[in-house]
Parts: structure tokens; C-alpha cells; sequence
């Protein structure tokens, strides 16, 4: 998938995409297949009630090949490294 590749992604009626706040992750190794786990909030609302439970309230594990995890972590770290760039440190790491 190219950066460009708007019509995979999800966007309200206004146009703007539509996303929700990373709050935790994980990566394991099961039975040959690598599994991403993404746990995730969708409001504000659910990060505080995330933040007294430490239990996302949306989680999200897929398998993924070697090739497209490597794909993923060079494209999450040309990502990262140009926004560091851009946003001041005091940014929440989910966003929210």
C-alpha cells in the first residue's frame, strides 16, 4: 500500500479521517506467525475509564509475515522520525 492510498482509510462526513487513541501494544511470536496486538480507546472518555483499569477497551491481534513487519516497523519509523520533527515533546503518545 502506497502513502497516497486514501480509499483503504476510513473518514467521516467532513472529510477527516476517522482514528482512535493507541493506548497499548504488543508483539509475540506464535507457532511460526508474528501476532500485532493493538489495544485502543475511542474517546476521551474511555481513556480516563483506560487509565484506572490499565485494560484497553478495544483490542485489536492480527498475524502478520517477517516481510510485512518489517514493511510496517520502516514505515511507523519514517513516520515517527519526520513528526519528531514537527510536534513539541509534550504530545500524548495516543494522541488524545
Amino acid at each position: 500500500m502506497t502513502d497516497a492510498d486514501t480509499n483503504k482509510w476510513d473518514f467521516d462526513d467532513n472529510g477527516k479521517m476517522t482514528t482512535h487513541g493507541l493506548v497499548e501494544w504488543g508483539v509475540a511470536s506464535v507457532l511460526g506467525q508474528i501476532v500485532l496486538r493493538i489495544g485502543y480507546v475511542r474517546s476521551q472518555r474511555e481513556h480516563e475509564i483506560y487509565n484506572g483499569t490499565d485494560q484497553a477497551p478495544h483490542q485489536i491481534q492480527v498475524k502478520i509475515s517477517a516481510s510485512a513487519a518489517k514493511e510496517l516497523s520502516m514505515q511507523l519509523t519514517k513516520y515517527a522520525e519526520g513528526l519528531e520533527l514537527k510536534l513539541p515533546a509534550e504530545v500524548s503518545p495516543s494522541g488524545l
